[in-house]
């Protein structure tokens, strides 16, 4: 059956992992749909609008030098481009022998080890992915040379960091900032978000919100900014946490998300 298929929907997870591993793979697209949670799919837009901004992310990337991440009071993380490798998430499988997942919405910068410098401030309301947690108190990092040399802050999700790094495996890695994780997935707005972020973390366990920016440190610390500007060279394209630029949504995606148009 699978064989003379050009396109299956995936369920539960499984026909992704039985297709990859039979001796005569197929042309066949798959699309594993992520159900866990049903009310969180009840929220998320049509994915015609993120794969257009991962499209316009890696032409303004390949074409920059640098992106920085001001996530306030002055605080900039500073990162060359020229070695850099991009992976985009976008829920959409276009070509055969493609697997994809959705809900989607990420682009991946990996830095390939290139120099990165700067600090970020970590502010109440952000997200520990790993360990769920939601910051209730500001952090400050500094980041020399791509590696994570100080966390400043007595706070208990502080000292969860530095015990999270002081436990990774490999210790010659741990510190290092691989790259970060720019959210393009839009969301409609609930009336009642529930208990403090909890709604926000179920999302972001799976896919970035629209305008949420990640630094990747080691093999396990995702730390996401909800409020971070991001540019490439001069153009931004996160303006405190919003899309802004060349990723704005068109009126028919704001419309789909419940945001107002100005």
């Amino acid at each position: 059956m699978l064989a003379r298929s050009e396109f299956a929907i995936d369920l539960v997870g499984n026909l992704t992992k039985s297709i990859s591993a039979d001796e005569h793979r197929t042309d066949i697209r798959v699309l594993t749909l992520k159900c866990e949670n049903i009310h969180e799919l009840n929220r998320l837009v049509v994915s015609s609008g993120v794969a257009r901004r991962a499209q316009a992310l890696k032409r303004l990337a390949t074409s920059s030098k640098e992106v920085r991440i001001s996530s306030g009071a002055g605080s900039f993380l500073i990162a060359e481009l020229s070695s850099a490798q991009y992976i985009m998430k976008t829920g959409i499988t276009s070509q055969r022998d493609q697997f994809a997942e959705w809900p989607s919405g990420i682009f991946n910068i990996d830095f390939g080890g290139e120099q990165i410098n700067g600090e970020l401030l970590l502010k109440p309301g952000d997200i520990f992915l790993e360990t769920g947690q939601i910051l209730s108190d500001p952090i400050h990092l500094e980041i020399e040379n791509g590696n994570l040399v100080e966390i400043l802050g007595d706070s208990a999700d502080a000292n969860r960091m530095r015990v999270h790094l002081q436990n990774e495996p490999n210790v010659d890695t741990a510190y290092q900032l691989n790259g970060i994780s720019l959210g393009l997935a839009l969301a409609r707005k609930l009336k009642d978000n529930g208990p403090r972020g909890q709604e926000l973390l179920q999302m972001s366990l799976d896919v970035h919100h629209a305008g949420w920016s990640s630094v990747n440190i080691g093999n396990s610390m995702t730390l996401t900014l909800k409020e971070a500007s991001v540019l490439f060279d001069d153009q931004m394209i996160f303006e405190s946490g919003e899309l802004t630029g060349v990723l704005q949504p068109d009126p028919y995606e704001r419309s789909a998300a419940g945001i107002k148009s100005y």
